[in-house]
């Protein structure tokens, strides 16, 4: 008990008179650039961001095979007569399915494993992926039979393109008086102010 108390009386003895730190529990300031910029995106080629399309990538062209060894099974099995008309909607139902499923996957990954906002959009990070996509499927084609050459290229084309469509834009942007830093300069935003409901009140009795 007695090195306890001793240990005490030396912390309270270091501290300053009439001042009490108390930890700061308060979030982080944001990033800000000079001149009053804060900074909204990070920039593309995050690892959570990467991985999380790499495997939305993937659960797409698994989806994909489902999708098509399905459709075998539906015309082998019967259930579906196997007829030119039933053919011919089968096959652009596949073509849709393969041509959007894997950058849809991509995306929505790359948006879950996402680390705080982004200046871009979905539709661009779509747009990107599909155009990797696209990549891969032709270098598939020209390597036939072995199709296995498209995936490192989808990894590598549709990833990347995923994580740019997320961050195009501006990424930063001006100040305004909500973000206004404190005057102690900490950085934080200054509370607003709190109105007086109460009855009028004198600073000076003698007044």
């Amino acid at each position: 008990m007695a090195p306890t108390l001793a240990l005490a009386a030396v912390l309270l003895a270091a501290q300053p008179a009439g001042e009490l730190r108390v930890p700061d529990l308060r979030p982080p300031a944001p990033e800000t650039f000079p001149g009053g910029v804060r900074v909204l995106d990070r920039g593309p080629f995050g690892a959570g961001e990467l991985a999380g399309s790499g495997a939305g990538l993937l659960l797409g062209d698994a989806a994909v095979v489902v999708a098509a060894y399905g459709t075998f099974k539906l015309f082998t099995s019967g259930t579906v007569s196997a007829s030119v008309g039933n053919f011919r909607r089968a096959a652009y139902g596949l073509a849709a399915v393969t041509l959007f499923v894997p950058p849809l996957g991509a995306v929505l990954g790359g948006l879950l494993g996402r680390d705080g906002p982004t200046a871009g959009s979905a539709w661009k990070a779509f747009a990107l992926s599909l155009v990797g996509h696209a990549a891969a499927l032709l270098v598939g084609y020209l390597a036939a039979p072995a199709y296995w050459a498209m995936l490192p290229i989808q990894l590598a084309t549709m990833t990347t393109g995923t994580s740019v469509g997320l961050h195009w834009g501006p990424r930063a942007r001006a100040l305004d008086a909500r973000d206004a830093p404190r005057p102690g300069g900490d950085g934080a935003a200054a509370p607003a102010p709190v109105a007086f409901r109460g009855p009028p009140m004198c600073p000076d009795p003698g007044a």
